[in-house]
This record gives C-alpha cells, sequence and structure tokens, in this order.
C-alpha cells in the first residue's frame, strides 16, 4: 500500500474521485521535478481501462444481434425502393390512358353539342318563318282595320316567340312585333278618342260620344278596350282620356278653381259644361251630378262604364262633399229649410247610386248621417271666426259702461255708533264683479283653490274684526315688501296686495264688513224691530267695442239655441241634440276670446292690459246677468258652463290687472332704488339722486292715475294706485327704519321727502253718498288714503316721528296711537336713530317700555 502522504497518491485519488485535496501539505508541495506522478497517473489510467474491458466482455453477443438486424432492415430499404419505382411507373401508365379517355369523351360531346344545335336550328327558323307569316297577317288586318284580329294575333305571336333564342333574327322580330303593337295601339286609342271625344276651350268643354257607344253590333268602346286589353296596355291607354274627363267634370267643381261651372247643356250623347269666375248655385251642381250619373249609364258602353265610374266616381262625391256640402250647410236658422232640400237631394244621388251599384254611396251615407255634426261643425267653425274678425275689425274706440250694484242693508232700531272706518267706508258693500255672498265666495275658493291660493284673500276678513288686527297686517306687509320680485313669499304677498285692493275672493272692491244677514242673525234678541234699506252702487269705466261683439256672438248662439228648443221640427237635424250644441259653442268662443286677447292687447298701441281686465269682467258681467234672467223669468236656456265660463273670465281679468300691476310695479321700484335707501340723504351728489328718485316716484304714480282714471271704475282706480302707494310707504317705513343715526338735517331732509309722498294723498279724495233725507248736507270731498293704502296712517306716524320731540313721541305712545302703529322696538329704534345718548332719552325709553308692560 503506498504512502498516504505521497503527493503523487494523494493527487492520483483525487483526480480519480473527482474531490479536491484537502491536505495543506499537497497543496504547498512542489510537483514540477515528481516523476512518481506520471508514473501513478499512468498506473491509475491502465487500472480503469481493465476494468472497461472486463465489464464490456458480457455484452459483445447483443452487439453481434445488433449488427445482423442493422444489414436486414438494409435490405428491407432497397426492396421498398424498387416496389416504389414500379409503382410509380404503373400510375404514369395510367394517367396517360385516363387523359386518352377524356379526350374522346369532349370529342363525343361536341359531336352531341353540333347535333342538337343543328335541330334547334332547324325549330328556330321554322318558328321565324311562322312569326314572319303572323307580322303579315298583322300588318293586313291592320290595313283592314281589323283591330281586333290584329290585337288577338299580336297576343298569341307573344306566346309563339317566346322560346325564341337571343340572336340578331330574333332581336329583329320582336323589334317587328313591338313596332306593329305600337302601331295597333295608336290606332285603337285613336278611334277610342274618335268613339269617346273630350273638348276643352277658353270658357267651354263638352264631352260627345258616337251613336254606335250602345250599338253592340257595330265597333264601340268595348270592341276597342277589349284590343288594348289584349295587347296589355288598357290602363295606359285609358289615363289621358280619364284625366280629359276629369278636367271637364271634376275641376270646374272645385270651389278653388279659377273657372268654374255655370252652367251645362245635356243630351243624349253629348254634354257641354259652359265656365264663368262665379260658378253656379247648389241645385244646378246637384241636377248635373245627376244628369252625369245618367249620361254615363245610357250613353256609354258596358265595358267602359265601370272604368269611368271606379276612376270618376269617388273623387266626385268627395268634391261635392267637401266643395258644396259641407260649406253649403246654413248657419243661419231661417235657412235651415235649405239644409232639408239639401239633405232630400243628397238622398236622390244615393237612391241613383244604389239602383246602378256603383260606388260613392259610402261618402254621401256618411254625410247624410253626420249632417247633425257637420252643421255644429259648421256653427263653431263660424263662431270662432266671428271671435277672430271682432278683433280683426277693432280700432280700439272706448265707450264708458255702468257698472251697477243694489243690495239691502238690513239695520236696527238701535244702531251702534260708527266709528271712522265705518264712516268712510261707504261702498263697502260694492260688488265689483258678481256680488256674490260670503258663503258663495267661500265655495267658489273651495273650487278654485289651486288658482287663488295664493293671492291672500283672507285679509278681508282680518280688516273686518278690528283696527289691531289691520294696522298689524300693513306692519307685516310694509316689512316684507323690501324687494318685490326676490323671493317667492314677497311675490306673493304683492300678489296678496293687489287682489285685496281688488277684492278678488268676494268680488268686490273694499270687503271691510261681515254680511248684514249674519249681522241680522246675531243681533240681540230683544232688537226685534229692522230696517231694511236698498243701497244703489253706481260706478263708470271704459270697455273697448270687442266685448259687445263677444257678448253679440254669444248671444245669437244662445237665442239659436232657444229657438230650435221652441221652433218646428226639421227633418235633416235633432233640434234638442243643435240646442246642446249651440250652448256649448259660447265656451269655445270665449276660449278663443282669451287666446287672443294676451297678443292683441299687447300689441295694440291704445289698448293695454288694463284694458283687458275691463273687457273681461265686462263679459263676466253680462254672462252673470244671463244667468241671473234664467234664473228668474227660465225661458232662455243657460249654456251648462256659464258658470265656469263666469270664473275663467273673472280670473283671466285677474291676470290682466295682475300682469299690468306687476310691471308697474317693477318700473317704481326701479325708480325707488334710485334713493339708494335714504343713506346721506344731506349729502351731495346723494342729496340729488334721492331727490330725483322720490320725485321720479311721485310723478310716476301721478302719470299712472292721469292715465288710468278715463279707463278704471273710481274705487278700482284708488285700490290700483294704493297698492302701489302700499308698496311705495313700505320701502320708504323700512329704510329709514334700517338707519342707525339720523342726524337733525337728515331728518328734515327725510321728513321732507317723506311729505312729498305724502302730497299723493289728493288722489284719493272721493265723495260719499247722497246723504239722506233728515241728514245735513255734505257734499264735501272725503280723503280716503288709509282706506285703500293700509300702512298711510302708520306712514304718518313716521313723519310725525322725524319731526317731534322726546316728549312729543312718548305722548304719542303714551296718550296716542303711535302703539297701534309701531312696536315697542321700532320706536325705541328710531329713538336711538334720531336723538343722542342722553338722561332724557333714556327716560323716554323707559316711558316707553313702561307703558307697555303696564298695559
Amino acid at each position: 500500500m503506498p504512502d498516504e502522504r505521497d503527493p503523487s497518491v494523494s493527487l492520483c485519488e483525487a483526480i480519480v474521485n473527482g474531490t479536491f485535496p484537502q491536505s495543506e501539505d499537497l497543496l504547498t508541495s512542489d510537483l514540477s521535478s515528481e516523476v512518481r506522478l506520471l508514473h501513478e497517473i499512468s498506473e491509475t489510467r491502465r487500472k480503469i481501462s481493465d476494468e472497461i474491458k472486463a465489464a464490456s466482455q458480457d455484452d459483445s453477443g447483443d452487439v453481434g444481434q445488433w449488427i445482423l438486424q442493422a444489414k436486414q432492415v438494409q435490405e428491407d430499404i432497397a426492396r421498398c425502393k424498387l416496389e416504389s419505382k414500379r409503382i410509380v411507373e404503373e400510375h404514369q401508365h395510367v394517367q396517360a390512358l385516363r387523359d386518352e379517355a377524356i379526350d374522346y369523351q369532349r370529342k363525343a360531346e361536341l359531336l352531341e353539342a353540333e347535333i342538337e344545335f343543328t335541330e334547334t336550328l332547324g325549330r328556330e327558323l321554322q318558328t321565324i318563318s311562322s312569326a314572319t307569316q303572323s307580322l303579315r297577317e298583322v300588318e293586313d288586318d291592320l290595313a283592314a282595320q281589323d283591330f281586333s284580329a290584329a290585337a288577338s294575333k299580336l297576343q298569341q305571336l307573344d306566346n309563339t316567340t317566346s322560346s325564341i333564342l337571343r340572336s340578331r333574327t330574333a332581336t329583329l322580330i320582336r323589334d317587328l312585333k313591338d313596332e306593329l303593337r305600337l302601331k295597333t295601339r295608336v290606332q285603337l286609342e285613336a278611334k277610342l278618342y274618335d268613339q269617346i271625344t273630350v273638348r276643352r276651350e277658353q270658357q267651354k268643354a263638352s264631352i260627345e260620344v258616337l251613336p254606335t257607344e250602345i250599338d253592340p253590333s257595330a265597333v264601340n268602346s268595348d270592341t276597342l278596350l277589349q284590343a288594348l286589353s289584349q295587347l296589355g296596355d288598357l290602363q295606359e291607354s285609358l289615363e289621358p282620356l280619364i284625366d280629359k274627363l276629369s278636367a271637364v267634370v271634376l275641376q270646374p267643381l272645385r270651389q278653388s278653381s279659377r273657372l268654374k261651372m255655370a252652367s251645362y247643356n245635356v243630351s243624349k250623347f253629348s254634354i257641354t259644361v259652359e265656365f264663368d269666375r262665379s260658378g253656379a248655385p247648389l241645385d244646378v251642381i246637384f241636377r248635373f251630378v245627376l244628369d252625369f250619373l245618367d249620361f254615363v249609364h245610357s250613353s256609354l258602353s258596358k265595358e267602359i262604364q265601370p272604368i269611368m265610374v271606379k276612376a270618376i266616381l269617388p273623387q266626385l262625391m268627395t268634391v261635392l262633399v267637401n266643395d258644396w256640402l259641407n260649406p253649403g250647410l246654413p248657419t243661419d236658422l231661417s235657412m235651415l229649410e235649405g239644409l232639408d232640400t239639401m239633405q232630400e237631394q243628397v238622398i236622390s244621388i244615393l237612391g241613383t247610386l244604389k239602383a246602378l251599384g256603383w260606388d260613392g254611396q259610402a261618402q254621401l251615407e256618411d254625410w247624410v248621417d253626420d249632417i247633425h255634426r257637420a252643421w255644429l261643425n259648421k256653427r263653431k267653425a263660424a263662431t270662432l271666426d266671428a271671435i277672430r274678425k271682432a278683433f280683426a275689425s277693432s280700432r280700439g274706440v272706448l265707450r264708458q259702461v255702468e257698472r251697477v250694484e243694489r243690495q239691502v242693508i238690513s239695520t236696527t232700531q238701535k244702531e251702534p255708533i260708527q266709528t271712522h272706518d265705518d264712516a268712510i267706508d261707504w261702498n263697502a258693500s260694492w260688488d265689483d264683479e258678481s256680488g256674490e255672498n260670503p258663503t258663495n265666495r267661500e265655495a267658489a275658493k273651495t273650487e278654485d283653490d289651486e288658482e287663488v291660493s295664493g293671492w291672500g284673500f283672507e285679509d278681508d276678513e282680518e280688516e273686518a274684526n278690528g283696527r289691531d288686527k289691520n294696522t298689524q297686517a300693513g306692519r307685516t306687509s310694509g316689512a316684507d315688501k323690501d324687494k318685490p320680485t326676490d323671493s317667492n313669499e314677497e311675490r306673493q304677498e304683492e300678489v296678496e296686495e293687489a287682489e285685496e285692493a281688488w277684492g278678488w275672493e268676494d268680488d268686490g272692491p273694499v270687503e271691510k264688513r261681515d254680511d248684514p244677514r249674519n249681522n241680522i242673525q246675531q243681533a240681540p234678541t230683544n232688537q226685534t224691530k229692522h230696517a231694511e234699506q236698498e243701497v244703489t252702487l253706481t260706478e263708470v269705466y271704459s270697455i273697448s267695442e270687442i266685448p259687445d261683439h263677444i257678448v253679440e256672438i254669444i248671444g245669437r248662439d244662445v237665442s239659436d239655441a232657444q229657438a230650435l228648443q221652441q221652433g218646428t221640427e226639421h227633418k235633416s237635424l235633432d233640434a234638442t241634440a243643435a240646442s246642446r250644441g249651440l250652448l256649448a259653442l259660447p265656451t269655445l268662443a270665449l276660449a278663443m276670446f282669451r287666446a287672443i286677447a294676451p297678443s292683441y292687447y299687447g300689441a295694440s298701441p291704445s289698448l293695454t292690459d288694463l284694458h283687458r281686465y275691463n273687457d273681461s269682467l265686462y263679459i263676466a258681467e253680462r254672462l252673470r246677468d244671463m244667468l241671473q234672467l234664467n234664473n228668474v223669468s227660465s225661458t232662455m236656456p243657460t249654456p251648462p258652463n256659464v258658470e265656469a265660463d263666469i270664473k275663467a273670465m273673472e280670473r283671466f281679468a285677474r291676470l290682466a290687472y295682475s300682469k299690468e300691476m306687476e310691471t308697474q310695479r317693477l318700473i317704481i321700484w326701479d325708480l325707488l332704488e334710485g334713493a339708494q335707501g335714504f343713506v346721506s340723504s344731506t349729502q351731495f351728489p346723494y342729496s340729488q339722486e334721492i331727490k330725483n328718485a322720490v320725485s321720479a316716484v311721485v310723478d310716476r304714480i301721478r302719470t299712472l292715475h292721469r292715465e288710468w282714471k278715463p279707463i278704471l271704475s273710481t274705487s278700482a282706480l284708488m285700490q290700483s294706485i294704493g297698492s302701489l302707494l302700499t308698496m311705495v310707504v313700505a320701502k320708504v317705513i323700512s329704510s329709514i327704519e334700517d338707519m342707525d343715526d339720523i342726524s337733525e338735517p337728515e331728518s328734515q331732509r327725510l321728513t321732507a321727502l317723506c311729505q312729498q309722498i305724502s302730497s299723493l294723498d289728493d288722489l284719493f279724495l272721493s265723495n260719499p253718498p247722497p246723504p239722506k233725507a233728515d241728514s245735513p248736507d255734505k257734499s264735501d270731498s272725503v280723503p280716503m288714503t288709509a282706506v285703500y293704502v293700509g300702512n298711510w296712517l302708520r306712514f304718518q306716524y313716521l313723519i310725525n316721528i322725524l319731526e317731534s320731540s322726546l316728549v312729543d313721541i312718548k305722548y304719542l305712545w303714551t296718550q296716542g296711537e303711535l302703539s297701534l302703529e309701531f312696536s315697542e322696538d321700532e320706536v325705541v329704534d328710531l329713538i336711538k336713530a334720531l336723538f343722542a345718548e342722553s338722561a332724557h332719552r333714556r327716560n323716554a325709553i323707559a316711558a316707553i317700555k313702561g307703558s307697555r308692560r303696564s298695559q
């Protein structure tokens, strides 16, 4: 066993085992001159080679077997190559045989095709020969004017030549056939047009038929139509004839034609129609239709009759209904006998059509069945057209009318002393539109709740309850009207103010009292003696001529309905149904008025929305008079929707008034905005701007008063101007109350400005009703500003505060009625703004607050 310390042995073991030497001595030894290392390597190589040989001796037999099998495979491959070569050679030989067979087959097919072509050519030549003979025969028939035989042979020729090949010869035959067909058709049409001749000249037209037309043995339209039918051109050939007949029969009957039928002449074989621009009456048209039907039946052959009837008769019936029957319906009751005549004539035409079995019966039957509806539609169109003409013919001429109301007021012998409000409210029972009692007004409010819910009609009841509630409502209104269009609530309160002024809930301008009947019911039992006094209220306002036309139109429809109910029966109309239909027309007329009025009054240079308001109310009053007259006498029928129409017209009037008032409010508000809250009223240039703004507002209100005075009634004028002035006063009061510091010069300046606005008090002067016999005569004008301007007393107290001392203000609060118009906080704030801090101011404020607590 070699020494393990020998480096060569260790290195050989590492090489054989495939390991890295770990011995440090081996790694550091010098092997450059070691002969032993080479010897060990060679020895190790030899041993490994011997081991390999010894291990491979056991498998030497398997290797020989593999070699034998490899030789066998090579022999098989060589044999397969020889077989493949033989197969390829055989395939090439078979392909050559197949190509030769295909060639022989093609030659055989070519020979068969040649044989078939020869046979087909023979047949075609035979067909061409036959067609040529037929064409010669057609030419001979045309030369002999035997059109039926020519048409028959052409039809047969179509069947025989349909199989001709598309060759030059076939094309020539087809061209010859078409030429003969056209020639035959032209001669047939010419013969037909000679048989039935239609001539049209400038002033007349005629339809002439040859006497042979009704001779079965002669050549007539039947023969010609049969020939044309064989040619297949019947409809196309008849179109020119039908167009000419339509031009003669239908065109002159149309109302839109420039030249219309004036007269006609009919004979056995002709009809002649003469034209002019005016046209013939309806009875001539009916006779013409009957004569034309008789002419077609008696003068034309049996074959052409159904063709003419199908082409012309439906259009003729349509023209008769649309251009003569419907437009000829009489709308005047005095002409209803003519309607019966029309119906009889239509029934006569219907009888003729039914006897002949022709079309057009359905249209005339529908007209007869719907004559009631057609008449009502004609009346409806006439009514609506009358409304339109009323607006078109209006020239804006105004006239004054009176609104009169009479009411019976019940009073007791022990009558309470009237307050100042009762004394000046002389027209408290004035009913601007309907004079309905509170119960009826409440019902109307319930029905129209959706439209009037935002108009503030409850304020009248608050005013009737007492002075405190009235002034409190004025304070609320004044505080909320700083901006007329800034919010929905402020906008609603402005509308409430306008409607409160006009009394739209209770249809009276200033309803500030309870119903007298309610007062009677609440009277004490010991007051048994009552006195009744009839109060007549009359006011004048202006309307245009349009309401008179509207009332006249409605009255005509109602009177016609009454005449139908009371008059004689008509064959064509059901009097009851026609009367009901006429009574529905006023609603449509009023709807037409409401549809046209906004654009008409808005575009008119002389009529405004206030004229629309007056006109609408006047129409509503006339409708209410009609309703009251019927309730009293029951002799005239009432439109079923008259109450709804009255309310609709009143709502329409309110909308017109509201639109005008809203416009004026915006104008005045813009002018008042120039005052800029009355701040720095003593400093130039602000003082000049404030002065100009106040002057412009005052001038604007006076201008409106001057423009509206000839239009509105006195109370309505005061209420309208009062509504605008209420807004101005509310704005001024609110602006002054918002000022934190008011110097003495500013106080004097504000007082002068307020007094300038207060000068509008002269616009609200009114005369009281005539005095009683036992009362002293008083004809002086009474200022009614506080009645129509809810915050007027508040405004007057504000002027007093601005120009009064602390003592005067404290006196007005403790001993006067300042507390009814201003709250404690408002007075205190005004004192703090007007007066400097001092013991006197503290004492006055303490007195005011103490006075309220003591109360």
